[in-house]
């Protein structure tokens, strides 16, 4: 028996949203350390043991049943669960999840969701479903953006921010332990780096990246690859590096979220496709610069104030190099920037957690 469920794309090795889970439990916890807590994850053993609390089978629909008939609320999200770029499949996944509580009685709220996109197609079936939730917080202004245009009216909708920026990083010891495993000197000059597979990447977007990087590694930094999503993200990494003429590091082991944060914080500046390498650089007042594959990305670069960013349709040598130096140029101005917008947005991802408990007591 819980108080709360937890909904969302947990326990499949994907550090953004591992640190979401992770992030929602603490905030939650920190308010009312009593409150029960079930998370429904691909690997419940993993999940379980990794974050203290109950698990069960996201898959597994007797199981869900069971955990709703004597929980009071579900959250859904973090991270952009309503959306169908990755497949209707997983969209009408996350809407049945939510449809489910919602008929079996359950308080339902989006938790710090992205959302979108959602083709015009599916746009009545997510509209039919969280016009019955009962509270909706998302994490930048284009995910409001997407709930008006879906026409979402019957909620109460909220921009906070991701529950990701109260992370708190390991020790820098612990970093520099990793470091020292790729042979990374204490004193190096680095920058960390995320790349994901995209069927939308232009022609010889790797050859165009891995230049780019080699140019900003001629000036004495060493580019360090970080794969956010290990088993989709390793290849491409080590892909790009192979391209690159300058010495470069591939980090091809499992790193904890809270180990990663304070990796990221020992470099000079982020390059990051993945959304949560962006969050995980703000987090630690580490400058960066974008490529934004999806909205989301942009959306969050235009939530934080960064015009330090390409979309990827866009990408090319010339104006990528051009990012990157504009970043390392000002990187000083741009760490005390992020610096102030950490305090408001820290407080904005905290209420989340508020919201959600004063919804429970209802």
């Amino acid at each position: 028996m819980s108080d709360i469920i937890i909904s969302g794309y947990y326990g499949l090795g994907n550090s953004g949203d591992e640190a979401l889970l992770e992030s929602i439990v603490s905030d939650l916890k920190s308010i009312n350390p009593d409150i029960t807590i079930t998370a429904l994850s691909a690997d419940a053993k993993q999940t379980k043991e990794r974050y203290g609390i109950k698990t069960v089978n996201r898959f597994n629909i007797f199981s869900i049943i069971r955990e709703f008939r004597s929980a009071k609320l579900l959250l859904s999200g973090g991270g952009t669960l309503i959306q169908d770029a990755t497949s209707t499949k997983s969209l009408l996944y996350y809407l049945g999840i939510i449809s489910l509580a919602e008929k079996m009685g359950l308080k339902t709220m989006l938790y710090a969701n992205g959302m979108g996109p959602i083709s015009d197609k599916n746009v009545k079936k997510v509209r039919r479903v969280l016009n019955k939730t009962d509270l909706i917080t998302l994490r930048e202004n284009v995910s409001l953006e997407e709930i008006q245009r879906c026409n979402i009216t019957k909620p109460k909708v909220m921009v906070t921010a991701d529950p990701a920026f109260n992370l708190i990083a390991s020790d820098d010891k612990k970093a520099q332990e990793i470091f020292s495993r790729y042979s990374i000197g204490a004193d190096s000059k680095t920058i960390a780096v995320s790349v994901r597979e995209s069927r939308n990447a232009p022609e010889n977007f790797e050859e165009n990246l891995a230049k780019a990087l080699d140019e900003v590694a001629k000036k004495g930094y060493t580019p360090v690859f970080i794969p956010m999503q290990r088993a989709l993200d390793l290849d491409i990494s080590l892909r790009i590096a192979s391209k690159m003429k300058e010495e470069s590091k591939v980090l091809d082991s499992e790193i904890s979220v809270c180990d990663m944060l304070a990796l990221i914080g020992r470099c000079s500046i982020a390059v990051g496709m993945r959304l949560h390498m962006l969050i995980f650089a703000s987090v630690m007042d580490v400058p960066m610069a974008g490529i934004a594959y999806d909205p989301k990305v942009k959306g969050f670069m235009e939530y934080m104030h960064q015009k330090n960013y390409v979309e990827l349709d866009e990408f090319g040598f010339e104006n990528f190099l051009k990012v990157l130096e504009e970043v390392l140029e000002n990187s000083d101005l741009l760490r005390s920037q992020l610096e102030k917008e950490l305090i408001p947005i820290r407080e904005k991802a905290k209420e989340n957690a508020f919201l959600a408990l004063e919804l429970l007591k209802k």
